[in-house]
């Protein structure tokens, strides 16, 4: 019984020092980079709570610590351990990250709890296990929200964007914000409020958008200018290959609207989208960012987009 008691426990530590040894280079090397979509990436940073959930396990430092002392070294050591995985990072070209630092320690806790289950029953260990606890459940609440904020945009289609949305940093880059001025249909009260400034390149990205735009023809784009003068902006739309391969002019689609004094409406051929890179066509079931900006203005302006969608 006892030699079956050691198998169980070495054939576990053996699974547990592989799953750990193999995470390890992923902090380094794969992953997501800014091309990869939101959801992607927030389940592979889960990947930091497992890896410390599993290498806590392996070294076991219950058994030479104890109370809150277990807890602080082991806190501390996380803290060390992961703080030079993110200068690491920051030195090979990878994103630092400091929430990565608390799901490094999510993980420990969690280990931590699971190395004192049942024994202590004490009061403050019990609180300790329901606070990790909250905070795991956290952190997957948040890759879920994700989720569900991805699984909206697919579902709003032909639709590339809710104007009604009050957080439009969440998925365009720029000075933008909702606003209730100029929206031109009962069905949509809210227009995008693009502040272009004087420097040399200013304007909007969206960059969470549907990427399949395989099934439509037509990009619908409305824009409204407040002022007197007409305004020369560029819309440009490119895949995901495009950002993976040196970002070349000649490798996305880029065209003028002339902007007259109030309402204007575009329609652009997704076959003329397609067939913009000189060398490829461009992959429309994976289409990545689309920006709208203006270039070397004499002043500030301000333009509204009312309209944004497939057909």
């Amino acid at each position: 019984m006892g030699f079956k008691n050691d198998s169980t426990h070495w054939g576990a530590k053996i699974t547990q020092a592989s799953l750990a040894f193999a995470l390890f280079p992923l902090f380094f090397i794969g992953g997501p980079d800014w091309a990869n979509g939101l959801f992607y990436e927030a389940v592979w940073n889960l990947g930091h709570i497992l890896f410390f959930f599993l290498i806590t396990l392996l070294l076991q430092p219950q058994r030479k610590l104890g109370g809150w002392r277990l807890v602080t070294v082991t806190t501390v050591v996380v803290l060390v351990s992961g703080g030079l995985i993110e200068l690491v990072q920051s030195e090979i070209g990878r994103d630092v990250d400091w929430h990565d630092m608390l799901r490094n320690l999510i993980g420990a806790w969690l280990a931590l709890a699971c190395l004192s289950w049942p024994e202590n029953k004490s009061l403050a260990l019990w609180l300790a296990r329901i606070g990790v606890g909250m905070l795991l459940l956290w952190e997957l609440w948040l890759v879920a929200a994700i989720g569900h904020q991805q699984w909206q945009i697919t579902r709003q289609m032909p639709q590339l964007y809710n104007f009604a949305t009050t957080n439009a940093q969440i998925f365009w880059d720029g000075n933008v914000q909702r606003s209730t001025r100029f929206a031109d249909s009962v069905d949509n009260q809210f227009s995008l409020e693009v502040n272009i400034t004087t420097e040399k390149y200013s304007g909007a990205s969206l960059n969470n958008l549907a990427s399949d735009w395989s099934n439509y023809q037509n990009l619908a784009l409305t824009l409204f200018n407040p002022e007197q003068t007409p305004l020369t902006v560029v819309l440009r739309i490119n895949d995901r290959t495009h950002k993976r391969s040196g970002n070349a002019y000649e490798d996305r689609f880029n065209t003028r609207l002339v902007l007259d004094p109030g309402v204007n409406r575009f329609t652009m051929s997704l076959a003329d989208v397609q067939q913009a890179p000189t060398t490829r066509l461009m992959d429309m079931t994976d289409i990545h960012r689309l920006i709208i900006f203006a270039s070397n203005q004499a002043k500030a302006t301000t333009v509204y987009l009312l309209e944004l969608s497939l057909y």
